[in-house]
């Protein structure tokens, strides 16, 4: 993939979750309280990332990478993945979206490697926040449930995020056509 692509992906992705965030319902404020414990939404992201990993990771493996052992670590990845739903279910879904924003930071990365600085900088800054998001809320996914907390608590704070990610991407949308 390249650089374009993956500006032009985060771009749009940062403005559905700006207008999320600046959107007035209740309903989808309810929603996005629900589907941080939803089991079903757990299920969905666990297989994603689990198909993610088996075939952009495990797949790759040459032999200096214990490439002759790509079965059992493929077995070992669907167990842990399986083991995670039954053993801690509890804010999985959190963790399995952590997992898939640090897959996607890998290769949004990978593209920007070797690129010139300008035309890399805004793709890379906001990558490098995803990573340290998808990591605090992997850690500890409990947070996810305060920050959301406190971001509702005040209509003005989901409004400034979301207006803010929304520009945001529009700068990230502009910056993706000058490559």
């Amino acid at each position: 993939m390249n650089l374009f692509f993956f500006t032009f992906t985060t771009s749009v992705l940062l403005l559905l979750v700006g207008l999320v965030l600046i959107s007035k319902s209740s309903k989808i404020e309810e929603i996005i309280r629900t589907l941080i414990r939803s089991d079903m939404c757990a299920v969905i992201f666990l297989i994603i990332g689990l198909f993610w990993f088996l075939s952009h990771h495990v797949q790759n493996l040459g032999e200096a990478d214990f490439g002759e052992y790509k079965f059992m670590i493929g077995v070992i990845g669907v167990f842990i993945a399986v083991a995670s739903y039954f053993f801690i279910n509890d804010f999985l879904a959190v963790r399995a979206a952590s997992i898939i924003i640090l897959f996607y930071s890998r290769l949004a990365l990978d593209a920007a490697f070797l690129q010139e600085p300008q035309s890399r900088l805004f793709l890379v800054s906001i990558i490098y926040l995803m990573i340290f998001a998808a990591l605090y809320f992997g850690a500890w996914p409990y947070r996810m449930r305060d920050s959301l907390d406190w971001l509702y608590q005040n209509a003005k704070r989901s409004k400034t995020l979301g207006f803010s990610l929304i520009v945001y991407s529009f700068v990230l949308a502009g910056v993706s056509f000058t490559y």
